[in-house]
């Protein structure tokens, strides 16, 4: 009784998935791309959801937010503000195709955090400088986030998909950095302290972010790079590989897996 009491949820779960496949509208993008502005409300977080790309520049004022896409696709689009959160997303049962660019332009006074949940990118045109504040950029999609200048207290980094992160001149107290999925993250610049730590496949290259004080653990099959100025500690119990530079006088650290560059 009871095995066929969960055969038949199982089959009641399919047959929902594949209706609700069927019953999504497939939109073919044309090639007549229109700009419209979208009014909005202060945010202080970015949260994108499927495949646009989102163009982001910190900028005095009030926030602005431009979609730049096909004119049959624009009204498909779902932007709104919710707790503080600019939501990007389609309508719900929209299926894209042959779409070959998709923008949204946002700007606004400061910004917090970022994040992917999709193939959308995030590309932090003008960087962002907010020296007295955190910021927090996540992916668990296949979506990538690409910044320079990156001025804040306490950078905070993490990936569970495929997608990657590079950053270039960052100016940061602490960087916390963190891929438990196949995607890299790739780092330049200078931070105080950095912590370190792959339980997936991904790659940590922060071999050009200068750090006085590096932690590195490594629990899956990924590799870091990093550079350490004063002391560096952690360990290996993957098949990784944690390389660094720099000379610090205070290694603390399973030899297994540690290489100097």
């Amino acid at each position: 009784m009871k095995k066929g009491i969960i055969q038949g949820t199982i089959c009641a779960v399919i047959l929902l998935a594949a209706t609700a496949c069927l019953q999504a509208k497939k939109v073919i993008g044309n090639k007549n791309y229109i700009t419209r502005e979208i009014k909005t409300e202060q945010f202080e977080h970015i949260k994108l959801s499927g495949s646009p790309d989102v163009i982001y520049k910190q900028i005095s004022g009030s926030p602005k937010v431009q979609i730049y896409a096909p004119d049959n696709v624009i009204d498909l689009i779902e932007i709104k503000v919710i707790n503080n959160t600019l939501m990007i997303k389609f309508r719900d049962n929209i299926s894209l195709v042959n779409c070959d660019k998709l923008e949204i332009r946002v700007s606004s006074p400061s910004l917090e955090s970022a994040s992917i949940q999709g193939s959308g990118d995030i590309v932090l045109a003008n960087g962002i400088k907010s020296t007295n504040k955190d910021f927090k950029l996540s992916i668990s999609g296949s979506g990538d986030i690409e910044g320079k200048q990156i001025y804040c207290a306490n950078l905070d980094l993490s990936i569970n998909g495929s997608g990657d992160i590079e950053l270039d001149h960052i100016v940061a107290n602490h960087v916390e950095s963190k891929i438990t999925g196949s995607g890299d993250i790739t780092l330049e610049g200078k931070a105080k302290t950095a912590n370190y730590g792959i339980s997936g496949s991904g790659d940590i290259e922060a071999n050009k972010l200068m750090v006085n004080t590096v932690h590195a653990k490594i629990s899956g099959s990924g590799d870091i790079t990093c550079f350490a100025t004063q002391s560096l500690s952690g360990g290996v119990s993957g098949s990784g590989t944690v390389s660094y530079r720099g000379n610090p006088k205070n290694i603390e650290f399973s030899r297994k897996g540690l290489r100097k560059l």
